[in-house]
């Protein structure tokens, strides 16, 4: 799978739940729609939860993490999250 197919996958997902929807990418990692485009966000290790700041899916990334994510799509995990920046 290329991280452009993913994209659009998980893009189609995220557009489809509707709003405050997450998918749990790993326990420190979200993506959601934010109305215009894809963001990943890194959440906080300490067990808060807490939002710690966007991402890029990097081509390092990428390939680290590209058969878990291909993987995740075949079982997706989804959310919702109050907190999200623009979020209602």
């Amino acid at each position: 799978m290329e991280r452009e197919d993913f994209e659009q996958q998980l893009t189609a997902l995220l557009r489809d739940a509707g709003p405050n929807i997450v998918a749990e990418l790993t326990d420190t990692a979200i993506a959601y729609w934010n109305g215009e485009r894809l963001v990943y966000a890194a959440v906080s290790a300490d067990g808060t939860g807490v939002l710690a700041g966007e991402f890029e899916l990097d081509a390092r990334r990428w390939t680290d993490w590209k058969s878990w994510l291909a993987d995740w799509l075949t079982d997706p995990v989804l959310s919702a999250r109050r907190d999200l920046p623009g979020g209602t």
